[in-house]
């Protein structure tokens, strides 16, 4: 929440807000600013509380340094901008949690529900508007360190979308909203089966409005959002702010609908399966998913009781050093529950992959040479300390380098043509020779691995079902929670 130079909100919510919050306009600037600044990322994904539904999430040193040691506080109490929770929780690395007041919930809702016939302007943290696009990869690096390593990625500042199917999408999920509110449940729908929750639905249209926003600002120009990246330690790149890397699914597919996604097949298992293999360990269970992915899968979910999508979120945790516990705030039992989670854990396929995980990681981290100072370095030329980091971040940092090197070359080789990079994959707006890809990466990492290609198309049933399960977990988990919460204003 610090005032950085590539963050900026949009002008009229600056006006609005002084417009229509009480005393808003008579605290600082700067401070004006950062009060904005939360409101506009606010519904985020990367701001949704871990625990509590509807809630988000605000780090007291972002605070501190937005608004002081004890700004935040005085200015909350002056204005009642949220109401918060009045604890926190350190051992499960859990914030408080914060809500919209009433009155600026209603401001936030009367500012995103206006209609937007006019260009926006973004404003800098220190009141001065954008004036050019900021360049799509940051100079620097998330520990400060200068890099080059992405300068092909310079198409990816500025991503085309398709604005019509994006404000269709918008007026449905308004629709659904209001007759939500109106009637107290979900519409009825002989095809579809809504979320479980009516914020769920809320937070779409919401983050949906804010993209339609972005993509009428005067410096992006209309019908195109920027877009800002940053390379951390093991070299990914992450999109900061609001933007379509970590839009919810349905909103990124109505966004670039007609353009063609690739996706590197089960990545993470791959690459992990044939780094062992380099240090003399064959993972013959990982060997069996990825050659029989879809009936693992499958076989996984009936023997926990759960969803297709929450064994593959599972297995993806367990790749990166997820325990297996039921206690909350453990990344499995918070995705699909304690009571499926112990059932997880007896499933002799889940448990077989969980030690080959184990056996390749002792192979790779024993095997793996280190620099002159006793770092590890991976694809991307990234180092880290092995004796501040744990073998389970460390064997992440080794995967997320290949992950890094993959998509970078497949950058390199089309330059022009792909704009949005994900986490395992990345949206171009032709369709591409996968073949030639995959052939470069391999050249490149000495990793073969195999693309999927698809045409993005708009897919409700998928998101939602995921909302649903979410839901759920959620409130279960709340219900265990005890009576220790108080909310203060």
């Amino acid at each position: 929440m610090a005032a950085k130079q590539d963050e900026a909100v949009p002008d009229d919510l600056l006006k609005h807000l002084r417009r229509t919050i009480p005393g808003f306009r008579k605290e600082k600037e700067e401070h004006q600013w950062g009060l904005a600044r939360m409101v506009w990322i606010g519904g985020s994904k990367l701001r949704q509380h871990d625990r509590w539904e509807g809630a988000m999430s605000f780090h007291y040193l972002e605070l501190e340094q937005a608004f002081g040691r004890t700004g935040f506080n005085a200015i909350n109490a002056r204005l009642g901008f949220f109401i918060v929770t009045g604890n926190w929780w350190m051992d499960k690395g859990l914030t408080k949690a914060y809500w919209f007041s009433e009155t600026v919930a209603q401001a936030r809702e009367k500012y995103f529900n206006r209609r937007w016939h006019r260009v926006t302007r973004m404003i800098w943290a220190d009141g001065r508007a954008m004036k050019k696009l900021p360049k799509a990869v940051a100079s620097k690096d998330m520990r400060g360190i200068t890099t080059t390593a992405w300068r092909n990625a310079k198409e990816m500042n500025n991503v085309r979308i398709n604005l019509p199917q994006l404000q269709r999408l918008q007026a449905w999920l308004r629709h659904v909203r209001d007759e939500w509110r109106n009637n107290g449940r979900a519409p009825s729908d002989l095809f579809l089966e809504y979320p479980t929750n009516l914020e769920v639905i809320e937070r779409l249209a919401d983050i949906t409005t804010r993209i339609i926003i972005l993509a009428k600002t005067d410096v992006a120009g209309h019908g195109y959002v920027a877009h800002r990246y940053v390379e951390s330690e093991s070299g990914r790149l992450y999109a900061k702010d609001i933007n379509l890397q970590t839009t919810p699914t349905i909103i990124k597919q109505a966004a670039l609908a007609g353009l063609w996604e690739y996706d590197f097949s089960n990545c993470h298992y791959a690459i992990l399966m044939q780094m062992a293999a380099k240090f003399g360990y064959q993972c013959q269970a990982i060997d069996n998913y990825l050659a029989n992915k879809n009936a693992t899968r499958q076989a996984i979910a009936e023997q926990a009781g759960i969803t297709v999508s929450q064994a593959k979120t599972c297995l993806l945790a367990i790749i990166y050093g997820a325990r297996a516990s039921t206690r909350s705030g453990n990344a499995i039992p918070d995705e699909i529950g304690p009571q499926a989670a112990e059932l997880l854990y007896r499933s002799p396929i889940f448990t077989g992959i969980h030690l080959d995980i184990k056996k390749a990681r002792r192979a790779i981290l024993n095997g793996w040479p280190r620099t002159a100072n006793g770092r590890l370095s991976n694809a991307m030329e990234k180092a880290i300390s092995t004796k501040e980091t744990d073998h389970r971040q460390q064997l992440a940092h080794l995967i997320q380098g290949v992950e890094a090197r993959a998509l970078k070359t497949a950058i390199d080789l089309y330059p022009d043509d792909i704009v949005l990079l994900q986490h395992d994959g990345f949206a171009a707006t032709t369709r591409l020779d996968d073949k030639a890809i995959m052939e470069a990466v391999f050249q490149a990492t000495g990793y073969r691995l195999e693309l999927e290609e698809a045409r993005i198309q708009v897919d409700p049933e998928e998101q939602f079902l995921k909302y649903r399960i979410q839901s759920e977990n959620i409130r279960k988990a709340n219900a265990g929670a005890g009576s220790g919460l108080s909310l203060v204003s």
